[in-house]
């Protein structure tokens, strides 16, 4: 057999397209290294990491911890974690996930000392999925909300959710998600005052310490009380540094040390709640905006997340998409049918109303990272993530509950 070593994807991407058009079939695929059956080997990448999966498990979310505190302010429960009061804080930490703190914070760390269990992230294990589920006690399926950009049908343009900027050309659409996918917070209908606090991210910089003075001085005020307090740590170090990094490390170390002070001067009748909205793994990047044999199959650019990625493919070409998906790329993701992903509880329990924009978003179908890498959908001068999330990864997919009182 004759080996043709390549020095990136592209290259590759580029060879195999020429070969599948001179009538070549992919009849191996070892990593992502593929086999032709003209008795070609074509290399260009040898380290593809197994990684544990964990599925999603709608039974064991942050929405079940949601769903007893709203118990608990309906007089339903007269326990909440054990505990008698009358503040509840939920403070997320985006990325934070167990696998992160196990390798980032010493045993005797204020986090680490506090954890109470690990439960599923919300699925896709992403922020703008999940941290809308943990705001609106929704799950995907329902909100509508399944990850950072879609396919917004009204305008035929894909849209990061949390600003309405399209995801390909980074020019603003108009289009307001927020009235196309509308929710309450999850504490809206409840007989207690409730409190959303959030980092101004109109700025480049964020800091720990003003978002947890916001809450403090919050938490002085005499009456009943939810916070959802959120920061964009230690996620954004992450992406940029790796999930295990020395700056990674000193984030987490600060949050850790803000976090053990904030608490020490909350009210007593307080219950402190720790979370994450997903975890972190290492990855590196596939040049996906570049494979032309399969992109050509599609009726639309890809969508989603790098690790929770759609595709819309036009009838005619679905069969030759799944073989060709698979054949490139079936050591690093599991592909599915969306409407088999819907069934088997990728974005929701089994019972849960659809939102009527999920053919639209979900599409026909959905591929999900199972490995070290993630797909660079964009183009070229996109970011170069060190870790990512989105994927079923064990590290992706499980994440804290922390509880601290007085």
């Amino acid at each position: 057999m004759k080996e043709i070593k390549f020095n990136n994807d592209i290259e590759m991407y580029d060879y195999v397209n020429k070969k599948l058009n001179e009538g070549c079939k992919i009849i191996n695929t070892i990593g992502l290294n593929i086999e032709l059956d003209n008795n070609e080997y074509l290399t260009y990448s040898n380290n593809v990491e197994v990684k544990e999966i964990e599925y999603p498990n709608y039974n064991d979310t942050f929405l079940n911890v949601i769903d007893d505190i709203k118990d608990y302010f309906n007089n339903k429960k007269d326990l909440l974690f054990n505990h008698k009061v009358n503040k509840v804080i939920i403070l997320l930490l985006d990325g934070m996930g167990i696998n992160i703190i196990n390798n980032n914070l010493d045993d005797n760390s204020f986090i680490k000392k506090h954890l109470y269990k690990e439960i599923h992230s919300i699925y896709p294990s992403t922020t703008a999925a999940a941290t809308t589920s943990i705001k609106s006690g929704l799950t995907p399926i329902v909100s509508g909300w399944t990850g950072w950009q879609n396919y917004i049908p009204e305008i035929k343009r894909n849209v990061i959710l949390f600003t309405g900027v399209n995801y390909y050309t980074k020019e603003p659409t108009g289009f307001n998600v927020y009235k196309r996918l509308p929710y309450n917070m999850f504490y809206h209908d409840l007989d207690v005052k409730g409190y959303c606090v959030e980092p101004d991210f109109s700025k480049d910089e964020h800091h720990i310490k003003e978002v947890l003075d916001k809450s403090l001085k919050l938490n002085k005020l005499n009456e009943k009380q939810i916070q959802y307090v959120y920061f964009t740590d230690p996620d954004a170090t992450m992406h940029e540094f790796g999930a295990y990094s020395i700056e990674t490390k000193k984030s987490l170390s600060i949050i850790d040390k803000e976090v053990e002070k904030y608490s020490k001067e909350l009210n007593d009748d307080t219950l402190l709640i720790i979370t994450a909205d997903h975890g972190h793994t290492n990855v590196n990047s596939i040049n996906f905006y570049q494979n032309k044999a399969i992109l050509s199959l599609l009726e639309r650019k890809p969508s989603n997340d790098g690790r929770c990625i759609t595709f819309k493919v036009k009838e005619e070409n679905k069969e030759k998409f799944e073989y060709l998906f698979n054949a490139f790329y079936k050591n690093v993701y599991k592909l599915y049918k969306s409407k088999d992903a819907i069934k088997m509880g990728f974005f929701g329990k089994k019972n849960d109303k659809e939102n009527e924009i999920i053919s639209d978003f979900l599409a026909d179908y959905v591929a999900v990272g199972i490995s070290n890498y993630y797909f660079n959908y964009e183009g070229e001068d996109d970011f170069n993530f060190k870790s990512h999330h989105a994927g079923i990864t064990k590290d992706e997919m499980m994440v804290p509950i922390c509880i601290y009182k007085k």
